[in-house]
């Protein structure tokens, strides 16, 4: 059984309304929800004797089904295992990434809250710079390494945060804050909105202030924690 419908609590009640007949079967969830709705879903699943694997789909509409489309699986291997081939009519690229059906929730909303951050921050830069009159695409095409280096510099950063170390001889907080701090004043000169660039002057200064001014910009991943 296949479900993608809009919400989870929808998709437990099309669930409940098999009845019995869910007992020795596969259930493929694909509905986008949190973490803990996919477990609850999965527990009522098991609970009426049935196999359950959840789905994160990475990709919109034109994309299902393609070979490069991403699907984060999480749940029953065997599930998995037995129809691979179905599964990658979906999306070429599916992965079973756990054995817990909330971890691909988790996973999906990691990518969007990069995208989200990424979007937003591009965007205030295109503001800033057609206030100018130059055009996105140029800055684009004379800054590419540079924006590129963005993405290349995420294992560093996830390498900290997994060991929880965070000094650096080189790029510290201490030396981001002239750089923001420009940003802000560049923003507010032409009445570019600076409540993006604002925020995170305000982590950096934080930070700095709370003795960490010789640590990376990953150590302000102890500001999302919110210990």
């Amino acid at each position: 059984m296949v479900l993608s419908v809009k919400g989870n609590a929808t998709a437990r009640a099309i669930l409940e309304s098999a009845d019995d007949a869910l007992s020795g079967r596969s259930v493929l969830n694909l509905t986008d929800g949190t973490s803990a709705e996919a477990r609850a879903v999965a527990e009522w699943v098991r609970g009426q004797g049935a196999q359950y694997l959840h789905g994160q789909i990475m990709t919109i509409a034109p994309g299902i089904g393609a070979p490069e489309t991403v699907v984060f699986f999480g749940g029953s291997h065997a599930v998995f295992n037995h129809f691979h081939p179905t599964l990658q009519l979906i999306g070429g690229r599916g992965t079973l990434i756990s054995d817990d059906a909330g971890v691909p929730a988790l996973y999906g909303m990691a990518v969007h809250g990069t995208m989200w951050g990424a979007l937003n921050g591009f965007l205030h830069a295109a503001a800033l710079l057609s206030s100018e009159g130059i055009e996105v695409q140029r800055f684009l095409d004379d800054a590419g390494p540079s924006v590129a280096a963005l993405l290349a510099s995420f294992p560093v950063i996830a390498d900290e945060v997994d060991r929880g170390e965070y000094a650096t001889p080189y790029g510290a907080l201490q030396h981001h804050r002239p750089s923001v701090e420009d940003l802000v004043r560049e923003s507010e000169a032409r009445n570019i909105d600076v409540a993006f660039p604002g925020y995170t002057l305000d982590l950096v200064n934080k930070a700095v202030e709370d003795g960490h001014a010789d640590d990376s910009y990953s150590r302000l991943i102890e500001h999302f924690r919110k210990q």
